[in-house]
């Protein structure tokens, strides 16, 4: 399964929302199927460093608060720009109008941080 930077984001963004709204709409077995889907979208990118950190600046300014979240829980996961990724986080986690998000948000930086 070999992407380039722009098949990466468009696939990651797509299953990403997919799998947020599924979340929203309480659907979990839809967004479990999405969420496995973005699982290995990330087991790509990490096989690849340079393209998951040139994907990853890419997807953490994104617009869609459920792409940075997982995009923000890579980077930590792979030691990048771990300040900025946590601060996205923690902006989320404080966020209103994004439904469960804000809570997902606060558990991938609280998970994240108890892994260190």
């Amino acid at each position: 399964m070999k992407k380039n930077n722009s098949m990466l984001i468009d696939e990651f963004v797509k299953i990403a929302v997919i799998q947020g709204n599924a979340a929203l709409e309480g659907n979990y077995k839809k967004g479990n199927k999405a969420s496995d889907k973005l699982s290995k979208i990330i087991e790509v990118m990490k096989q690849d460093i340079n393209l998951a950190k040139t994907t990853l600046d890419v997807l953490m300014i994104s617009e869609e608060p459920n792409v940075k979240i997982w995009a923000c829980g890579m980077a930590l996961d792979i030691d990048y720009k771990t300040k900025k990724a946590e601060q996205i986080l923690e902006e989320l986690s404080n966020s209103s109008g994004i439904g469960n998000g804000s809570f997902n948000a606060e558990m991938s930086l609280n998970v994240r941080k108890s892994e260190i």
